[in-house]
């Protein structure tokens, strides 16, 4: 007590220092720290109302847009973050099919954010805003009376224009420099926006969490829709969450959430902007959509918001394309400008093909996988069951599906997922040996040599070929006289073998080179001339297989796969045109190259590969009992011990190649588990699904000329002599003209007739 007289009895002694000069000398140091921060603000002040004008420019295009908005990396200060908008990838169609960004931003007009959110936003952040000029001393004076009563820091006395200019302007540390620089930053802000652009701004702005910037962004998030489509309560969380992401959003603290929405809520009431009675009943509407579920205590323990975190939110519907083109443009733009820039990326992948792709890719490599582990448990006890465990984990596989004519990429599954654990790319980044889905390479060739036509008979027996190389077939089983058609068709690997000695390795070589485009050095090291590479027995990728099946499908023309069409910037100009690029390579390359297969040796080709879906083909089952009401064609294969299984299927317009293996290398699938058994299964899912009636594909490309067409007995290779006699025959088989058969079938005959030749088509 003694010392507070003390204290009294010297202010009353001093008033003149206490209650004049000190508050004058404050005032006057104050006022020149004013002054000072002025200066400096004078100094920010033009390079930050140019990028605040840019940022409004983006806010405008937006409004003209009635959309989220992408624009060009070199418009935009990549530097400023309050233009962070992620870079889209889109279909065919125009629709996304993925997203790269650091920060999530969706820009969204004015129009489009409800008034309910709006009004949240002005009775819980800055009730004077529409009637102060940038800074509000009622506000100020208010915080500061609400802060004093609770003895510690509970409410800001920023407006939202301080807040928006804040962001924009500052990164200092909340200090009294701090927010002097924001009062003169908001003051001309006031002078040359109105408050709806204010508003725009800020809304679009600011920083919800989990990378999230802007209130579209947020909705998304949180509640997977649009911001336009939000409820009253729906805003109110949103606007809740702007104080403070860490604490109050839904994602990482639900009670907290919870609390602060209903205090926004409580706010629109006591601003006037709602009834007590509905803004309770809207609360209570929330709770029950969310499915919002309640501990004993009352304590909320779990909901339904954030769901779309990974889905609305994050899309990503073909992931390894995805990264292969985010690799590409990283190379091409920079990383900044991939993940800031707003590109626009356009692609050939078919969004709704590529979703049919992933779920029958995941289905059939999940089916190998539940075999395995069904195998671990027969073996459990022993030694083999964790083996089997592991093996099960590390199936893999890969799908990828081109246009044969354009090379345009339509699906492309690259593994069963993508994570940061799991980002091989098994497409293009996985060699492993095709197996029988090389043969028909070497059976073009013979066609081309004219060794061989389908009606050939060869005999199919054990043979020992030079340096003792002996060759067996899939089953140990031999047919004896086979014709050429029905040993494709049956995969039979001795005729095969029996196919390339007698034609030699040149046009095979030839093939591969060209088709892709390897070099002498590249050949050299990944291909030899062994007998062995009638059975594919040299590594290639599932790209790679599926290019060099397209060449027999278009006619023996160069072809160049790609997926990436054209980037676009913010103003719709386009800034890389890599189709143009693709398809000036392909015009070179066909020049130097012209027909790497003939036209007529492919059509044959393709017409015997017909026979792999009759009964006794390879993939017969695949495609029994589905209805595929159009032409196909296509070649299983399958490795030593059952180690890939492939299959590589055609349409006219599609050629995809499906692989299935274990990621850790030559390791069996399973007795049995062959390419017919898995991945012509896949297949057969997937291209059952890819066409819808009335678009139907059409028949196999042919040549202009040099052809025919005949009808054969599958058995003799012969012409039947009436329907119905022969059991088995292929319709309008194509041959090389003057090569058909010029015999009737000398199997399948009536007792009173003669063998004769028969007719010329």
């Amino acid at each position: 007590m003694e010392m507070a007289r003390q204290l009294f009895a010297w202010i009353f002694s001093h008033k003149r220092i206490v209650f004049v000069y000190v508050p004058l000398a404050l005032l006057l140091l104050f006022s020149a720290y004013t002054g000072l921060v002025y200066l400096e603000w004078e100094k920010d002040k033009d390079a930050s109302l140019k990028k605040l004008a840019r940022y409004k420019k983006l806010i405008d295009h937006t409004e003209e847009l009635r959309a989220g908005s992408s624009y060009s990396y070199s418009d935009v200060d990549l530097q400023a973050k309050v233009v962070d908008i992620p870079t889209r990838i889109y279909d065919r169609s125009g629709k996304v099919i993925g997203e790269f960004f650091e920060q999530k931003r969706e820009i969204v007009p004015y129009n489009s954010i409800p008034r309910w959110l709006v009004n949240a936003v002005i009775a819980s952040e800055d009730r004077d805003f529409q009637n102060h000029r940038g800074v509000s001393f009622k506000g100020i004076f208010r915080a500061f009376l609400v802060n004093i009563a609770s003895l510690r820091v509970v409410q800001g006395g920023s407006t939202i224009t301080q807040q928006l200019a804040k962001v924009l302007f500052t990164d200092m540390e909340r200090n009294l420099k701090r927010k002097i620089y924001e009062a003169f930053c908001a003051w001309e802000i006031e002078k040359r926006y109105d408050k709806t652009d204010i508003l725009s701004m800020y809304l679009n702005l600011i920083y919800f969490g989990n990378g999230a910037y802007g209130v579209e962004a947020a909705s998304r998030m949180f509640f997977g829709t649009s911001v336009k489509d939000l409820s009253e309560t729906e805003c109110a969380m949103v606007v809740g969450t702007i104080s403070n992401p860490l604490v109050y959003s839904p994602l990482t603290n639900l009670p907290n959430a919870l609390n602060k929405t209903r205090r926004i809520m409580q706010s629109m009431v006591d601003a006037g902007f709602t009834k007590k009675e509905r803004a309770d009943y809207q609360y209570g509407k929330f709770v029950a959509k969310w499915d919002v579920r309640f501990a004993a205590d009352g304590k909320p323990v779990s909901s339904l918001i954030g769901s779309f975190l990974m889905s609305s939110y994050r899309v990503n519907r073909a992931p390894l394309f995805n990264e292969q083109v985010r690799r590409m443009l990283v190379d091409k733009f920079g990383e900044d400008v991939v993940k800031k820039g707003g590109l626009s990326v356009y692609t050939t992948i078919d969004g709704e093909r590529q979703d049919v792709a992933e779920r029958e890719l995941k289905s059939g490599v999940q089916g190998q996988r539940e075999y395995h582990l069904a195998q671990a448990e027969l073996k459990r006890g022993t030694k083999y069951y964790e083996e089997e465990r592991e093996n099960a984990s590390s199936i893999e596989g890969a799908l990828v599906a081109i246009n044969p004519q354009s090379g345009e990429m339509i699906s492309y599954v690259g593994g069963y997922s993508f994570s940061t654990q799991n980002q091989m790319d098994h497409v293009s980044q996985v060699y492993r040996q095709p197996g029988s889905s090389f043969k028909p390479l070497i059976y073009a060739a013979a066609l081309e040599a004219h060794d061989i036509t389908p009606s050939s008979a060869i005999i199919d027996e054990e043979k020992v070929f030079k340096k003792g190389y002996a060759p067996k077939n899939y089953d140990n089983k031999y047919l004896g006289k086979v014709t050429a058609r029905d040993a494709l068709a049956k995969s039979v690997n001795v005729v095969a073998v029996k196919v390339l000695d007698t034609t030699g390795y040149s046009k095979v070589m030839k093939y591969i080179r060209s088709s892709l485009d390897l070099s002498s050095g590249e050949m050299d090291r990944r291909f030899q001339e062994t007998l062995s590479l009638a059975l594919g027995a040299y590594e290639v990728s599932p790209l790679e297989n599926c290019t060099l099946h397209a060449v027999l499908v278009n006619g023996g023309n160069f072809v160049r796969p790609y997926g990436l069409r054209h980037v676009k910037d913010y103003n719709g100009n386009i800034v890389w045109n890599y189709e143009d690029e693709i398809a000036s390579e392909v015009r070179e390359k066909r020049k130097k190259f012209r027909k790497i297969i003939d036209p007529v040796a492919c059509a044959v080709t393709v017409s015997m590969l017909k026979g792999v879906f009759e009964e006794g083909g390879t993939a017969y089952y695949a495609v029994k009992g589905r209805n595929i009401p159009f032409p196909v064609a296509g070649k299983t294969g399958t490795t030593s011990n059952y180690s890939d299984a492939w299959f590589v299927g055609y349409t006219q317009d599609l050629v995809t190649a499906v692989w299935v293996g274990n990621k850790k290398g030559a390791i069996s699938l399973g007795q049995g588990r062959a390419g017919g058994v898995i991945s012509a299964n896949i297949w057969s899912g997937y291209i059952a699904q890819c066409y819808r009636k009335g678009t139907y594909p059409g028949a196999f490309p042919l040549p202009e000329d040099g052809y025919t067409r005949q009808t054969i007995c599958l058995d003799s290779g012969m012409v039947p002599r009436e329907k119905g006699l022969c059991p088995r025959v292929a319709q309008d088989e194509v041959f090389y003209s003057g090569t058909e058969p010029g015999e009737y079938c000398p199997l399948h005959v009536k007792k009173t007739e003669g063998q004769g030749k028969a007719p010329s088509k």
